[in-house]
């Protein structure tokens, strides 16, 4: 048994079961076919160890090396991974393992493994932000795993309670790492043939080329991927080219080319791409809001700063230059359709250019972007209304590893970003975390990028995360969400659509609106 000091909330919540049936149907004994694709990253990992990864391209190549217990499918439903059968309350969880999983060196994957990979993931000391997601994130709690080798089954103790925890186990950041990866933290940052539990594994240094590609090998002996409702037909590919394309303009230009199988688009060049040519699905998944940086000393810690800086934001004007009117509006952290969300408008602040340019004329402001969204159009339209609004604002728009460096870690010099929050979850929950507890350079560090203290927030946090029922977890949550639109800790704007691209010789499956590059075929 091993104890470590984990991020958890002192909440209580509906005890869950959720039993799935061993994984079967046609990928039960698919196995790689002399195929190959490539997909499309829009960054540079800076780590393949799955429990630091953060940004986008760095959750992708996690999910093609890096198994997980559970996976989450349609209509939010938890399906079977790693863990064939599970029992989850708020403060527990049981999972009976698989007995034919065996990690990419060939060494057979044991419950003790599986127990030590998740301890490491919860350690405070690992720096994996997405642990609080998973374990919980209002207090320091102790989370305990057992792993039973006897009986393939692992047991996760909590000592508060925490809601999520069986959606948070299915996120890529949770991904099992093997023995190998867990004693030698150079060959796991790495990828070395080994320490995954994945489909995919790098084959040498030969596979990596920093900045341009890394080339991942299939494994034959793996027949235990998640089997999804909508699972696509074709071949499995042998090889998988992971090509770093930072902007959406050379993506497009990549699969107009042929050179390119899948590409994720969310600007104006997916008009570029004609649907006889391709394979197109639109998935309104990117959440985009404004955050300030609250830290003593910036623009963003004054309320009447912030009032000004909403009162100079249009969503419709944002939703128009940003999507082309494609996106969804929204008037929360999310956009309508996910539970709970905030719908009433008059929480908002409302556009008002006279107020806008009393409150901003002479402020200076440095806005940091990233390109990895619209080619930057997001940023740059705040730079827009800021300045018509009379502010001396800047924008710096850099790649999205150094947004997550700059922003996301608080290692840069910033005063606003336009946050494009992914939420592989489709739950409040995720963005909600990322605006709560404590700041990246916190002890022990946490994901509140922007400082903010908001204290009726976190109390409605805490009674969304305790409510008995679905009725009373939405109404804290309208609780939770008004304390922040008061206070205006966010400044909601729309969700865009990521356009999931695939060229007539390849597809995928996107379970409950989030593709999985794992799923990738090739059909032609």
């Amino acid at each position: 048994m091993v104890s470590v000091r984990a991020k958890t909330g002192a909440l209580v919540v509906l005890t869950s079961m959720a039993m799935a049936a061993c994984t079967t149907g046609g990928n039960e004994t698919e196995s790689p076919t002399e195929a190959k694709v490539s997909i499309a990253m829009v960054g540079d990992p800076s780590t393949l160890d799955p429990h630091k990864s953060t940004p986008a391209h760095e959750l992708m190549m996690a999910r093609m090396m890096f198994d997980t217990l559970v996976r989450r499918d349609d209509g939010g439903k938890m399906i079977a991974g790693l863990a064939k059968s599970w029992t989850v309350t708020p403060t527990s969880g049981e999972f009976v393992l698989r007995d034919d999983v065996t990690c990419a060196d060939g060494t057979k994957l044991t419950a003790t493994t599986v127990a030590k990979s998740m301890t490491r993931f919860a350690d405070p000391k690992t720096g994996a932000t997405a642990a609080g997601q998973v374990f919980g994130t209002a207090n320091l709690g102790k989370a305990t795993f057992t792993g039973d080798d006897a009986a393939s089954k692992l047991t996760v103790k909590l000592d508060q309670p925490w809601a999520d925890l069986i959606f948070g186990l299915s996120l890529p950041q949770a991904g099992v790492i093997c023995d190998k990866g867990l004693t030698d933290e150079a060959a796991l940052k790495a990828g070395t043939k080994g320490v995954g539990t994945g489909p995919y594994f790098l084959a040498g240094d030969s596979a990596v080329q920093k900045g341009v590609s890394y080339t991942l090998t299939g494994r034959p002996e793996y027949k235990w991927a998640p089997v999804y409702a909508r699972m696509p037909s074709g071949k499995v590919p042998t090889t998988v080219v992971m090509k770093v394309i930072l902007k959406e303009d050379v993506m497009a230009n990549e699969l107009l080319a042929n050179n390119l199988d899948y590409g994720g688009i969310t600007g104006p060049d997916i008009a570029r791409l004609p649907a006889k040519d391709f394979n197109i699905k639109p998935a309104p998944l990117i959440r985009a809001f404004v955050v300030f940086n609250q830290r003593p000393g910036r623009p963003g810690a004054d309320p009447a700063f912030r009032k000004a800086f909403a009162q100079a934001i249009d969503r419709t004007a944002f939703n128009q230059a940003v999507t082309r009117g494609t996106g969804t509006l929204m008037a929360g952290i999310t956009d309508p359709a996910v539970p709970c969300a905030n719908k009433d408008e008059s929480l908002l602040v409302k556009p008002d250019a006279a107020a806008a340019k009393a409150g901003l004329t002479g402020k200076k402001v440095k806005i940091v972007g990233h390109t990895a969204v619209a080619a930057g159009a997001p940023a740059e339209y705040a730079l827009t209304a800021l300045k018509a609004a009379g502010a001396d604002a800047e924008l710096r728009n850099v790649d999205l590893a150094t947004w997550t460096n700059d922003v996301f870690s608080n290692k840069g010099d910033w005063d606003v970003t336009v946050l494009t929050n992914l939420n592989l979850t489709n739950m409040l929950t995720p963005p909600a975390a990322l605006l709560i507890g404590s700041a990246p350079e916190g002890t022990p560090p946490g994901r509140n990028f922007g400082a903010i203290q908001n204290p009726a927030f976190a109390r409605a946090f805490g009674m969304a995360m305790a409510a008995p029922d679905p009725t009373a977890q939405c109404a804290a949550w309208g609780e939770a969400q008004k304390a922040l639109l008061e206070q205006v800790n966010v400044i909601p704007l729309a969700a865009i659509n990521v356009n999931y691209v695939t060229t007539k010789r390849a597809t995928g499956s996107d379970p409950d609106g989030i593709f999985d590059p794992t799923t990738m075929r090739v059909v032609g």
